[in-house]
């Protein structure tokens, strides 16, 4: 694997700009939180992550925009409103998953014997996260 590989890797992990043509690092996370939650709400969101309600709506309200979601009103609490993945969201999530497989894959590929150490700190910081609830 060439080092510009290493790096544009690296630059997806630290969420800087990178080759890949996707909306930005947050509005990925949000899709990906609508769609291994069903029925999420834009303040539990907001409350997992420890941001604003509206920030949260702002780049909700993009991606309803960019067709990406579609918002639904609960039948019972008109305050309420869900969001649930467009296939347009469905597609870019699993084109972008096939990338990032890639580039991890060629990582590791590059990196050899060496890919168990990093497993292995992934792991302990994922760990970590979870002792403190990051």
């Amino acid at each position: 694997m060439a080092n510009n590989e290493v790096k544009e890797f690296l630059d997806l992990i630290r969420a800087t700009k990178h080759k890949i043509n996707l909306p930005a690092s947050i509005e990925v996370f949000l899709l990906l939180e609508i769609k291994f939650h069903e029925n999420i709400t834009a303040s539990e969101i907001a409350n997992k992550y420890h941001v604003t309600i509206p920030a949260v709506m702002h780049k909700l309200d993009s991606l309803i925009n960019d067709e990406y979601l579609i918002k639904e009103v609960d039948s019972l609490d008109k305050r309420k409103k869900y969001y649930r993945l467009t296939p347009k969201a469905n597609m870019l999530l699993d084109d972008n998953k096939k990338i990032i497989d890639n580039k991890i894959n060629n990582l590791f590929d590059y990196l050899g014997s060496d890919k168990d150490e990093l497993i292995r700190i992934l792991k302990k910081i994922n760990e970590m996260e979870d002792d403190i609830d990051v």
